[in-house]
């Protein structure tokens, strides 16, 4: 990288410790130009959030090709798996400065991934990010986002699966008729709202992806029938 952009991120990343900062690498014309940008986390010395219209400012400017953040006061400088599930997510390059180290390091979205055995990050890496990303491979339905970085479903402020299966084009269809690709809504922990899905893939087997948990293929037992609010299934699979 160009040393004034390496400059620029330096001084930045130096200005905010020991908070983590965050900016954008934007091509703006001929020239790639270096945009300090907001960390509005609830605890920038852990994490960063982007404020959004600085993105969307910057995104003014020219093209975004890569999230700069900070790890302050780190030993060693890794990635954490955090940053590459929002790498992933985002389909553009992030680059990680260490401070007060100044060491410096890129990651690179890595594509496809298995559908078993990720990480979990809720509104990256949860249960309907699974479900859009097999509905999109697996049948090429493109499904919207509804994933957000908080807990929903607590206290019944949110409905989140009760009030978009319908709009996304799924229909109610009865337990006894399931086929491989219909989703399994489910209500449980202490919600009072369906607030966890999953895909079955036939054979009494479930694919899904619970809270700290990695996303993994179980049967689709007893347990979780107790605890299944609706079976749906994409008006595009009903006759397949």
């Amino acid at each position: 990288m160009r040393e004034k952009l390496m400059n620029a991120i330096r001084e930045h990343v130096a200005s905010e410790y020991p908070r983590e900062a965050c900016g954008l690498i934007v091509q703006e014309g001929r020239k790639q130009i270096y945009i300090p940008c907001r960390n509005v986390a609830s605890e920038p010395k852990e994490h960063f959030l982007m404020a959004q219209d600085d993105f969307q400012e910057a995104q003014k400017r020219g093209e975004v090709l890569m999230v700069v953040h900070s790890h302050p006061d780190v030993v060693q400088l890794i990635p954490s798996e955090r940053d590459r599930i929002q790498c992933d997510h985002m389909s553009i390059e992030w680059g990680i400065m260490s401070w007060p180290d100044g060491d410096w390091c890129t990651i690179s979205p890595r594509g496809e991934r298995e559908y078993a055995g990720r990480q979990w990050l809720l509104g990256y890496a949860d249960c309907w990010t699974l479900i859009r990303d097999y509905y999109r491979l697996e049948f090429g339905i493109e499904l919207s986002d509804w994933s957000v970085d908080y807990e929903w479903w607590k206290g019944g402020k949110e409905n989140r699966y009760d009030e978009n299966w319908q709009a996304e084009g799924f229909v109610q269809v009865p337990l006894e008729s399931m086929s491989p690709g219909d989703i399994i809504m489910m209500q449980i922990g202490d919600s009072p709202v369906t607030n966890h899905a999953g895909i079955y893939l036939g054979d009494n087997i479930m694919l899904h992806h619970i809270t700290e948990q990695l996303s993994t293929r179980i049967p689709y037992g007893e347990y979780w029938r107790t605890r299944t609010m609706r079976i749906v299934r994409h008006k595009e699979l009903l006759n397949a």
